[in-house]
C-alpha cells in the first residue's frame, strides 16, 4: 500500500513541535511519510534543519495522498485556516502521542492534537481540532469545545464546558463546573473560579477580566 502523506500547517514554534510529536506517533515510512511545512513564509525554517517548506496556505492544492494536521496555535486563525483547506478537499488527521492517557468514554473530535503526557480521563468530549498542549489535563464529564488550545500543563476540571476557540495560556486552570465562553482567553497562570463570558480575557488567580489602560 502507497505511503499517505502528512503534511503540517505551520512552520513556526508550535509546527515544529508537532513534527516532533508526529515522529514519534506516526508509522513514517511504512503506512505514513512527511512530506513537509505549509506556512506563508517561505523563510520560516532557513537555518533550521527540517523538512521543506511546500508553499503557501492559501495556493497549495491538496493532493489524493495528502493528510494535515495543523500546527498554528491561535484558534481564530486556526479556524480560519482550516475551514480554507477543508473547501479544497483536505483531509486532516488526529495526533495522540504514545504516552497520553485516554480514559472511558472519551469521544475526540477530527483534527485533534494531544501532546506528550496529556490525560483525558473520562465521559469527555473533545470537539474538533482541539489542541490539548503538554502534561495537560482535562476531567470526567467536562465537554471542550472546538479550536480550543491549551499551552502546557494546563488542567480542565470536571464538568466544565469550554467554548469553541478558546486559549489557555501555560499553567491555566478552569475550575469544576465552571462555563467558558467561546474565544475566551484564560491568561497563563489564572484559576478561572466563576463562568467567562464569550471573547473576554481574564488573568489571575481568582482570574479577572482583564483591561489595557486606566
Amino acid at each position: 500500500m502507497k505511503p499517505k502523506n502528512l503534511i503540517i500547517i505551520g512552520a513556526g514554534g508550535f509546527g515544529r513541535e508537532v513534527y516532533a510529536w508526529a515522529r514519534e506517533a506516526f508509522d513514517f515510512g511504512r503506512e505514513w511519510r512527511f512530506r513537509g511545512f505549509l506556512d506563508d513564509n517561505p523563510r520560516a525554517l532557513d537555518g533550521m534543519d527540517y523538512p521543506p517548506i511546500l508553499g503557501d496556505i492559501g495556493s497549495y492544492t491538496p493532493g489524493e495522498e495528502d493528510y494535515f494536521l495543523c500546527g498554528l496555535g491561535k484558534p481564530e486563525l486556526k479556524k480560519k485556516v482550516v475551514e480554507v483547506l477543508l473547501k479544497k478537499g483536505a483531509r486532516f488527521t488526529s495526533l495522540v502521542h504514545p504516552t497520553v492517557v485516554i480514559g472511558n468514554h472519551v469521544e475526540l473530535g477530527a483534527g485533534v492534537i494531544l501532546c506528550p503526557r496529556v490525560v483525558v480521563t473520562s465521559d469527555i468530549r473533545l470537539g474538533d481540532f482541539v489542541t490539548l498542549n503538554v502534561g495537560s489535563a482535562v476531567g470526567h464529564d467536562s465537554v471542550v469545545g472546538a479550536f480550543t488550545q491549551t499551552s502546557a500543563f494546563c488542567d480542565i476540571t470536571g464538568g466544565v464546558s469550554v467554548g469553541e476557540g478558546v486559549f489557555m495560556g501555560s499553567h491555566a486552570a478552569i475550575l469544576p463546573r465552571v462555563k467558558v465562553g467561546d474565544f475566551a482567553v484564560i491568561g497563563a497562570g489564572s484559576v478561572a473560579l466563576r463562568n467567562v463570558p464569550a471573547g473576554k480575557t481574564i488573568y489571575g488567580n481568582p482570574a479577572r477580566t482583564f483591561k489595557v489602560g486606566p
